[in-house]
């Protein structure tokens, strides 16, 4: 995929939104990335540390800028699209990773001819190796989506999808760190328990975990027979996957995915 040269900003400079520009400003040109945020001191410790450009104001940024980040709460959306829609020239896109915030709500402020993309990032983007799905409104161009893309490409990896799907994106990936992280936990827990130090645990069961996914991803596996490569007979790898699937361990994670994908739909209607 092509540089993408067009001018970036990032109303919001909170932990998703400093992650994509302090990624940002690692081989593509600082000068052409500007930030805003109403807590100045967020907005210094951008330009000490990426060099990049502070805008006085989103109205400012939103004038300067082709590719528009609102990455602000929620509850701020609304304001802060007001304050930037009259900046809005023909070609400029608003990229917004505001949780639950949707397409049509934003077109009612800004407009039906307005380009619009909503994402739902998780928080591995803050390690760069983020999850982001895109979901764009009917009038953004095909080469004007790839560039959005080649921006969150810098913090993970990226796929489009039609937003009706969100919900079910954030009960996955969006919330899907914190299933980990409980998975990582008893891992460890489970290390301990059988008199590994904590420490050495806990970055045994990481590594592990890591190490997994990279293995799904890079060979294009399917797990369960990857699984079954680990899994020897009579060993003690299916010993503990008896363990799981009596516990009904693939069920449980499955509900959970349901569970919080029910709940952000519910969010969303709020």
């Amino acid at each position: 995929m092509a540089e993408i040269k067009k001018t970036i900003g990032c109303i919001g400079a909170g932990n998703i939104g400093s992650a994509i520009l302090a990624r940002l400003s690692k081989g593509y040109d600082p000068k052409l990335i500007q930030a805003y945020d109403i807590d100045a001191g967020k907005s210094d410790v951008l330009l000490r540390e990426c060099g990049i450009s502070i805008a006085r104001s989103p109205e400012e940024l939103a004038q300067h800028c082709a590719i528009i980040i609102i990455a602000v709460k929620p509850d701020s959306v609304p304001s802060v699209l007001e304050s930037i829609k009259k900046k809005l020239a023909p070609g400029k896109v608003v990229v917004s990773i505001a949780a639950g915030v949707t397409i049509s709500s934003m077109e009612k402020i800004l407009g039906r001819a307005a380009k619009i993309v909503r994402v739902m990032p998780n928080t591995p983007v803050l390690v760069g190796e983020g999850m982001s799905v895109l979901s764009p409104n009917g009038n953004v161009e095909d080469d004007l989506l790839k560039e959005v893309e080649q921006v969150f490409s810098k913090i993970g990896r990226v796929l489009v999808l039609p937003e009706k799907l969100i919900d079910a994106v954030t009960g996955l990936s969006g919330s899907g760190p914190a299933y980990v992280f409980t998975f990582i936990q008893a891992l460890a827990d489970g290390g301990v328990k059988l008199g590994i130090p904590r420490k050495a645990s806990l970055l045994l069961a990481a590594q592990t975990v890591l190490g997994s996914a990279r293995y799904v991803l890079e060979t294009s596996g399917d797990p369960i027979t990857l699984r079954g490569t680990v899994a020897s007979p009579g060993g003690a790898t299916i010993e503990g996957i008896h363990v799981l699937e009596r516990s009904g361990f693939a069920g449980i994670v499955m509900d959970a995915v349901e569970k919080a994908a029910a709940k952000s739909r519910k969010l969303g209607e709020q």
